[in-house]
This record gives C-alpha cells, sequence and structure tokens, in this order.
C-alpha cells in the first residue's frame, strides 16, 4: 500500500490557451513576457479580422443612411395609416438590404461571440494556472521547510550528542545547501568557512563550504504506512497507521519547535547558551529599567527556526513570480491583497490541499510573511486598464467626427444603449483587473495597448476600403445615367 504525494495531486493546466502560454515561457521563461506576447500575436491577428468586420459595420450603415430619408418620407406621409406605412418601409427595406448587409451583420455577431469566447476561456486558463502555481510554490516552500527540519533531526539523532548540540549553538556559521548528484537532490547540513564575520566567497559568490555536518535525500513525499505487530495468545495481530506527509510535518514541528505556556521554556527547550548578551538592531547591549544588561538563553528550537526561514525565503526569493510593483502575478494587484496569501486565500486557490493543512501553514508561512510580505499591489493594472480602454473609444470617436466634419455631415451624438457600451467596457475591465490575478490584469492592459495603436491604421485602412466602394458605386451610377440620355 502506498500514500501518493500532495503533489501529484497537482496536475499540470493542459488546457488549450494553458499548453500555449506554457510554449511561450519555455523560450522567454518569463510568465509575464509569454503572456504579452501571446496577446500581442492574438490582438495582430484579431486586428486583421476586426478590421473586416469594421468595414462590412461602416457598409450597413451606409446603408442605413441610405434609406432612412425614404423610412421619414414613408412615415410622415402614412402616419395615420400604420398598415400601409409598415408596408412600405418592408419594401424600402427588401430593396435596400440584400443579402450583402445581412451577411455583415452575421460578421459582426461572429466576432462579438469569438470575442468573448477568447476572453472568458483565456480567463479560465490564467485562473487554472494560477491554481497550479499557488499550490506549486507553497508545495516547493513546504517541502524546503520539512526538508530542512529533517536534516536537522537526522543530524542530532538521540539528542544527546553535546558536540552536534555545540555545532548549532554555533549557528552564525550554520546553513543549509540543496544540490544534485547523478539526478539525485541531497539537503545538507553545513558549516561555513568564515573570516572575522564574513562568509569567504568562491570566484562564482558562493558560499564557501568548509565541512558538511549531515546530508539526507531531499523528500517530496514523507508519507509511509507503519506497521506494527504484537501477539495475542497464539495469534499475531499486524496494525496498519498511515503517516501522510502533514502528520511527518507536525511531528517534525512539534519535536524541533514546541509550543508551550510561557515560562515553561526549560521543561519543554533544549537550551544550546545560556546567559547570552540581549542586543539592539545594531549590535549594542540592551539593558532593563534598572540599567542592568540583558541576557537570554538560546534554544534549539530557534535556531531550527531560523536555518529553516533562511532556506525558505532563500526558495521563495529565487521562485516568486514577480512583475514590477507586484510581488505575486497570480494575484490582484491591489492594496488588499498580500503576497503572502492568508490560509483561506491559499485554500480557495490552491488544490490538492491535505488534512491538517493549516497547522502545516502556521509553522511557517506567517514567519514568511513577517520577512518577505507586502500589499501585492497598487491597483495600478485596474486604473491603467480603465484609461488606455477609454482612450481607445475616444479616438474612434475624434476619427468619425473628423471624417463627418471633412464630409460636411453632421456627427449624431451617441445615446441610449451605445452611449453606456462605451461606459461600461472600460469599467468591466477594470473590475475584472480588479478582482481578478495580475496576469490577466497584464493580458487585458497589453490588448487594450495594442489594439490602440493599431486602431489608427485600421481606420485608414477602412477609410481607403470605403472611399474605393464609392468610386464604385459612382462610376456605376454615371453609367447608368449617361446610358439614359439615348
Amino acid at each position: 500500500m502506498a500514500i501518493l504525494s500532495n503533489l501529484l495531486a497537482v496536475s499540470e493546466p493542459t488546457g488549450f490557451w494553458e499548453t500555449i502560454i506554457r510554449a511561450f515561457d519555455n523560450v522567454t521563461n518569463n510568465y509575464v513576457l509569454a503572456v504579452i506576447f501571446l496577446t500581442v500575436v492574438i490582438r495582430v491577428v484579431w486586428a486583421i479580422i476586426d478590421t473586416y468586420s469594421k468595414y462590412n459595420q461602416q457598409k450597413m450603415n451606409l446603408i442605413q443612411q441610405k434609406m432612412q430619408p425614404e423610412l421619414d418620407k414613408i412615415k410622415a406621409k402614412y402616419e395615420k395609416s400604420p398598415q400601409v406605412m409598415n408596408q412600405k418601409q418592408n419594401e424600402v427595406y427588401r430593396k435596400y438590404m440584400n443579402r450583402g448587409y445581412y451577411s455583415g451583420c452575421l460578421v459582426t455577431f461572429l466576432m462579438m461571440a469569438l470575442n468573448l469566447v477568447v476572453f472568458f476561456t483565456l480567463l479560465s486558463g490564467l485562473n487554472s494556472m494560477a491554481s497550479y502555481n499557488i499550490t506549486s510554490s507553497y508545495n516547493n516552500l513546504k517541502f524546503t521547510f520539512t526538508n530542512t527540519l529533517n536534516v536537522i533531526d537526522e543530524y542530532l539523532g538521540d539528542y544527546t550528542d553535546q558536540s552536534k548540540l555545540d555545532e548549532l549553538a554555533d549557528y552564525q556559521s550554520l546553513g543549509i545547501e540543496v544540490y544534485s548528484e547523478e539526478d539525485v537532490q541531497y539537503i545538507a547540513l553545513v558549516r561555513y568557512s568564515t573570516n572575522g564575520e564574513e562568509f569567504v566567497l568562491d570566484e562564482n559568490g558562493n558560499l564557501q563550504v568548509e565541512e558538511e555536518l549531515y546530508r539526507t535525500l531531499y523528500q517530496t513525499d514523507f508519507a509511509k504506512i507503519i506497521e506494527t505487530s504484537f501477539e495475542d495468545g497464539n495469534n499475531t495481530i499486524t496494525s496498519y497507521t498511515a503517516i501522510t506527509n502533514n502528520d511527518f510535518i507536525i511531528s517534525l514541528v512539534n519535536k524541533l519547535i514546541p509550543v508551550y505556556e510561557e515560562g515553561l521554556e526549560e521543561d519543554c527547550e533544549i537550551v544550546l547558551l545560556q546567559n547570552i548578551p540581549v542586543l539592539d538592531d545594531n549590535g549594542e547591549q540592551l539593558y532593563d529599567e534598572n540599567q542592568q544588561p540583558l541576557y537570554r538563553d538560546l534554544y534549539l528550537s530557534e535556531v531550527v527556526q531560523l536555518l529553516a526561514m533562511n532556506e525558505v525565503t532563500t526558495v521563495y526569493d529565487i521562485e516568486k513570480d514577480s512583475f514590477l510593483w507586484i510581488e505575486n502575478i497570480w494575484l490582484a494587484d491591489s492594496p488588499t491583497s498580500q503576497s503572502i496569501m492568508s490560509y483561506q486565500t491559499l485554500s480557495s486557490q490552491a488544490s490538492g490541499l491535505e488534512a491538517r493543512e493549516e497547522e502545516v501553514y502556521n509553522a511557517f508561512m506567517p514567519n514568511l510573511n513577517e520577512l518577505r510580505g507586502r500589499v501585492n499591489g497598487y491597483y495600478i493594472l485596474p486604473i491603467l486598464c480603465v484609461l488606455v480602454s477609454t482612450l481607445s473609444i475616444v479616438l474612434n470617436n475624434l476619427h468619425t467626427k473628423r471624417k463627418n466634419k471633412k464630409l460636411s455631415k453632421e456627427t449624431i451624438k451617441v445615446k441610449g444603449a451605445m452611449k453606456w457600451m462605451q461606459i461600461a467596457i472600460p469599467v468591466l475591465l477594470g473590475i475584472f483587473a480588479l478582482f481578478y490575478n495580475s496576469i490577466f490584469a497584464i493580458y487585458m492592459l497589453t490588448g487594450q495597448i495594442v489594439s490602440t495603436i493599431l486602431l489608427p491604421l485600421q481606420l485608414l485602412i477602412i477609410d481607403k476600403l470605403m472611399e474605393k466602394k464609392k468610386d464604385k458605386e459612382d462610376k456605376a451610377n454615371n453609367v447608368v445615367e449617361y446610358s439614359r440620355k439615348f
């Protein structure tokens, strides 16, 4: 019987967008750059399709402009005869709304539907990637913490070897090393060479290892089955107890970093050094209210926690997914969102968490939050999404005004649903950027920037196509007029 590590419960997403983003990430080695490049590709391709859609929309608008004077005349003439008015209006619709008109409507509808499909499927894909990366990152920190405790525990053995305890008392020269040999990963408790108070670095900037005190395998699965047998008369009774990852971790924490009531330190703790001076942040001796120097005992749990958290913070700094001011791209760009998430946030975002996970979380994540935690953003991405989207709409409206002014046509003010749509779209983008992960907000912002940059080129192409269409119609009308003269 085997108990699988909870790492195996977290499978990497294999959806359409997840696969594409991972392919870009393999090239860029950065999720943000991968999403930005993917967004540029999507928006460039989309711009080509969107240009055709906008061209169709302008053709439909032109047809409606041609129909409107006839519809107005019919309405004025047959206002008192609704049935006749409807009949005449239907005749006008049949005259102008040919196959091309309805195909243009279909193209516009399909574009809107496709846009929504891309938006929400990509949102779903990035959410699944966020869940996977949050879970993997937490598990990585969790097993780094556990392996550090485990290598110290194995080194100490029965905790009675005073020389080993003395070694740990010199904690300032101790560290944890994780390395691979022949594709096997090890974790070691080491003592570094010192020169005064400074660690000696090699030519690569790495700490020189003077002595490897102890090493063991780096594990991601501490789960096991404990078999216990005893004799009951003539029968041998065997029982099996399942020890999960979390049960093992909690037992290690309780052993090395015990929790006790204040004043019971001597009963629960192993003292490494007695009566060491209490120093301030500048290394100066601290005194009590009677100006007596302060002293304290150094406990094993302090050293264990220090060594473990040094390694946890090192791994966190190396592997965190950050971008500019955003500490964690898998969380929202918001000052109400912490870069080191609470357990409630973790449990809602992560997948495959074991029982008693909160006890394990509380063993090291609050310490990490004190050392590295900060707000995860300042609403910059949501604000930029709203501003860039608004800018795109304003540029489009300005283009329409200039075009109408050039043609001596009156610009019709946007009213009703269209007016509210121009307000709602930027607001909705801001809301999505506010409440979903930052990587999706980066996708939306990049998409809006690329679309805004490409918009003038799109409008220029559409204007040229419309001018070409108008010239063609004018030539056709001239031919008809000329033939009528004969």
